[in-house]
């Protein structure tokens, strides 16, 4: 398990690499630093969540398969090959309902927010997902593929993502009929009208052929979401929809539109509710400017090396899992102090990091806290380890560091700071 987590490290870091290296020789702008690592912090709370939901459902799914399947598949190549394409046609009708069900649009626009396409918009997406899609996938097990069939397409499924989300990547002649390309993708992120809706496939592009949802790119979209998003918080772009169909329910005079609210398209509102207001910034002439997200260099570095605790800390969380096999029962996972310290130091880490690069102004508060707790947290979650004095040792000494760096720079970062109040219209 471990070789498998560090190939796909490593396989992340390669492509991230060469897509900005590539795209710079080519003069295309395809990062915005904090919009990246919002996708990246976004990312990381949907892993957590996920490792600690995969262990109920991995254990649903294995028994459904055995006591309920309606064929019971024995493994084998081509038994893999037919369930990679069950897994691309339930993720085909699963990603399709997300744009027109609105508690399930809730949870897929996080993957729409960015105005960006680039490789780390593979990563923002919300764990609300995670629940939504085992109750499409579900149906795989009942059909007698089993767990391992379901993980691995899936995982397949997954990597797929990494290839399909670039703006460096042109037509690619004959596959662009049967294969999912990075130009039918870029369509499906476009929030141009006649893009809207349009190429939900994640791996065979044959299915919006079968069922008419195909359009071909005829120029580079507009990415993004056409009420558009302001802001560098993992949590808010996690909550924000879900805050807003609240606010319209709460709204309408007539219970059957507070329910209707959740379960019409992200296009529908009660008469007597009007949209809320789109959160974009425009310009002189009235038109939509994409958002920049201002920050200094000096703290663009201080993000990545505070950051790093919080990656490692993920990494952690995936190999005590993998160390405790996959029969690991679920409240043995959740009782076991690492776990546990991990799980919370991340949850707290993505909330600061988010509130640093949106230029909060309890910032610096919020980070000395963190880093007070860094060996605080690894005194209580380590202490029985046989790594505890190598882990406190270099946690602490961590934490010196970044503390002498934090009083030292962190007033004095040159952040333009004085157009900032678009980021606050999300909030309202």
């Amino acid at each position: 398990m471990y070789w498998l987590i560090a190939s796909i490290a490593l396989l992340i870091i390669l492509l991230l690499t060469f897509e900005a290296v590539f795209a710079k020789k080519r003069k295309i702008s395809i990062y915005n630093f904090s919009d990246s690592f919002t996708n990246l912090y976004c990312g990381v709370l949907e892993r957590v969540f996920d490792l600690v939901f995969s262990i109920l459902i991995l254990f649903a799914f294995d028994y459904i398969h055995k006591h309920f399947a309606l064929i019971d598949f024995s493994f084998s190549i081509p038994i893999w090959i037919l369930g990679l394409f069950v897994t691309d046609f339930i993720a085909y009708w699963f990603h399709r309902l997300s744009h027109q069900v609105n508690f399930l649009w809730a949870a897929h626009i996080v993957h729409h927010q960015s105005e960006e396409l680039n490789i780390t918009t593979v990563f923002r997406v919300s764990f609300f997902a995670v629940v939504f899609r085992a109750l499409f996938f579900v149906w795989m097990a009942l059909a007698g593929f089993d767990v391992f069939t379901i993980v691995t397409t899936s995982l397949f499924l997954g990597l797929y993502q990494l290839f399909t989300h670039s703006r460096i990547v042109g037509k690619l002649g004959v596959l662009e009929y049967f294969m999912t390309t990075p130009s039918h993708h870029r369509v499906h992120h476009g929030r141009n009208e006649k893009y809207m809706d349009k190429n939900y496939a994640h791996i065979f592009i044959f299915w919006d052929r079968l069922f008419g949802t195909f359009k071909n790119e005829e120029e580079e979209p507009d990415y993004g979401i056409t009420s558009g998003f302001i802001n560098s918080s993992a949590y808010n772009a996690t909550f924000s929809y879900w805050k807003n169909l609240f606010k319209r329910a709460k709204m309408a005079k007539k219970p059957k539109d507070k329910i209707l609210i959740f379960l019409k398209g992200p296009r529908w509102t009660p008469n007597d509710v009007d949209h809320l207001d789109p959160v974009f910034a425009t310009d002189n002439n009235g038109l939509r400017e994409k958002p920049e997200f201002p920050i200094s260099k000096e703290r663009k570095w201080y993000t990545v090396f505070s950051t790093l605790p919080t990656f490692a800390s993920f990494i952690g969380l995936i190999s005590i899992k993998s160390s405790m096999g996959n029969d690991v029962a679920f409240l043995d996972l959740l009782l076991n102090p690492a776990v546990i310290i991990l799980i919370i130091f991340i949850l707290i880490s993505v909330f600061v990091h988010s509130s640093t690069l949106n230029h909060h102004p309890n910032a610096l508060f919020f980070e000395l806290t963190r880093q007070f707790l860094i060996p605080i947290f690894v005194f209580i979650g380590f202490f029985d380890s046989s790594l505890f004095s190598i882990i406190f040792t270099i946690s602490f000494l961590y934490m010196l560091g970044l503390l002498a760096w934090t009083l030292t720079s962190f007033f004095k970062i040159n952040d333009q700071t004085e157009d900032f109040s678009n980021y606050q219209m999300n909030n309202k």
